[in-house]
């Protein structure tokens, strides 16, 4: 256990991508992608200090399935707001604590594990932020207006893929939330580079996908093992 470690599950996306289904609630193994990553982290929050957000229309669900599914696990639900950034918000107001460390986790990235996060707690009280990220691989094109034709290509030099987790001095964290106003961030590194805080890389290292799309859910439950 990590006793001044925040946690906070981002839980409150549209899905649009996703189709008519909450992907959250899909099925991984045996538990609902929602708690993969609440399971994981566990046994690194101290009671009362891991928070999920999630849309207020799937607060009482997302709340029952974690009484069903995970009994022995404190976890609290709060109301997301309109934007990310602001359900990122509400969960830092219910959280406890008032110095330490936070992560801020997508829930639909239900591979991440308590070894990853441990990387970047230890990182992030060094430097003040890290988070899991993957290099870029893949050749890159930027394409002409029309959507499809290849204008020209980009280097893959110095450019990497942010995950989560991403973890924060808690202090540092609330006040770069609270510098904000109208600008709407790419995810939350973006939030403490804009309040002026360096934010380091960590390289995660292992299949941290994230769920978009149906497809994405295959890929998932063949990598997954319980």
């Amino acid at each position: 256990m990590i006793p001044d470690l925040g946690v906070v599950i981002a839980a409150g996306g549209s899905s649009q991508r996703y189709g008519a289904k909450n992907k959250l609630t899909e099925m991984l193994g045996s538990l609902p992608v929602l708690l993969h990553s609440i399971r994981a982290f566990a046994p690194l929050a101290a009671p009362g200090n891991m928070i999920v957000a999630a849309g207020r229309g799937v607060l009482d669900e997302y709340a029952a399935l974690a009484a069903e599914y995970l009994p022995d696990v404190d976890v609290r639900f709060v109301p997301g707001g309109s934007t990310r950034t602001e359900s990122v918000r509400n969960a830092l107001a219910a959280l406890p604590l008032q110095q330490g460390v936070v992560a801020v986790h997508d829930a639909a990235r239900p591979l991440a594990t308590a070894e990853l996060l441990e990387r970047l707690v230890a990182r992030a009280r060094v430097c003040g932020g890290a988070i899991a990220a993957s290099r870029v691989v893949d050749s890159l094109k930027r394409v002409s207006a029309d959507g499809v034709t290849i204008a020209a290509p980009v280097s893959r030099d110095g450019l990497f893929q942010a995950e989560t987790p991403q973890v924060f001095d808690l202090e540092k964290f609330r006040y770069a939330c609270e510098q904000l106003g109208d600008v709407t961030p790419t995810d939350d590194a973006e939030v403490m580079r804009l309040a002026g805080y360096q934010v380091e890389l960590v390289i995660s290292g292992q299949w941290n996908l994230k769920l978009t799309s149906p497809d994405d859910l295959d890929k998932l439950r063949r990598i997954y093992t319980e």
